[in-house]
């Protein structure tokens, strides 16, 4: 299998047995969700926007936003995420090129977490 195409791969998968309709959805499903997220983020900092500026208009100030404790959870799921992928893909690919798909996350999650760590002591000192 030295000489292997992306088609082959596919065909050994099983990719290629699907409908043409099912390899459609399966291929689009992560566009979609990232389009769908982009659009919930932009309605929230829309909303959260107007929100801070009628409490402006009362002559009140908004509530300052404390997103240490959100950055913290961030990188904590995204650790777990990362490790449970990585145990995933380990114990059915073995050592692959799928353990990426368990690395990114964890690796993103640690620096997260460490980022955390070294805002929270310079802010304690």
């Amino acid at each position: 299998m030295v000489g292997q195409t992306a088609v082959g791969a596919a065909q050994a998968n099983g990719f290629v047995s699907m409908s043409q309709a099912a390899q459609v959805l399966i291929a689009a499903l992560p566009m979609v969700a990232v389009v769908l997220l982009a659009i919930l983020t932009f309605f929230f900092m829309l909303w959260d926007h107007q929100k801070n500026r009628i409490i402006i208009e009362r002559g009140e100030r908004p509530v300052p936003r404390n997103i240490d404790d959100k950055i913290l959870l961030l990188g904590i799921v995204s650790l777990f995420v990362g490790v449970g992928l990585l145990v995933f893909f380990a114990l059915h690919n073995g050592v692959s090129n799928a353990l990426l798909g368990g690395i990114i996350p964890a690796m993103t999650g640690l620096g997260i977490i460490t980022h955390y760590a070294i805002i929270h002591r310079d802010r304690t000192r």
